[in-house]
């Protein structure tokens, strides 16, 4: 976790603090556009692959292998983020604000919940499906913007 963190702190958030003000985007707006994207691609190009198999893919198998990175990253990161500095005995911590954090956590949630309904009604992502998902995140953004 901690070169994972020194990488990230090294080469990605200078990368994206370049990109954001080429741009002109607040921090907020890259944090949720930008970093979203660099940290997510690997994810969705993973499970494009694996849906689009010789038989359509399976979208169990699919949605289980980004829903168990998602909740990795919302359990285990989150704790090490705000904790870890107690792990290694370092007596810096980072401040999380409530606020911002149970917002993030309802959209997930609301997220999930919109997941799961898909996946026991629908059964297959559809262009409606995928029009709800980008509905869902430009509200997200718009909140986090705002």
């Amino acid at each position: 976790m901690y070169n994972l963190g020194s990488t990230a702190d090294s080469y990605l958030s200078p990368a994206l603090e370049a990109i954001s003000e080429k741009l002109s985007c607040s921090e907020s707006l890259a944090g949720v556009t930008l970093l979203a994207l660099g940290n997510g691609a690997p994810d969705v190009f993973a499970a494009y692959s694996a849906g689009s198999g010789g038989d359509g893919g399976d979208i169990t198998f699919t949605v289980s292998a980004l829903m168990g990175s998602a909740f990795f990253i919302t359990s285990v990161v989150m704790y090490l983020s705000v904790n870890g500095a107690e792990v290694v005995g370092d007596t810096k911590k980072i401040r999380v604000t409530k606020r911002f954090f149970l917002r993030d956590l309802l959209f997930f949630m609301i997220t999930t919940i919109y997941l799961l309904v898909v996946i026991i009604f629908i059964g297959n992502i559809t262009i409606y499906v995928n029009i709800g998902f980008v509905g869902l995140y430009t509200v997200f953004v718009v909140t986090v913007v705002v």
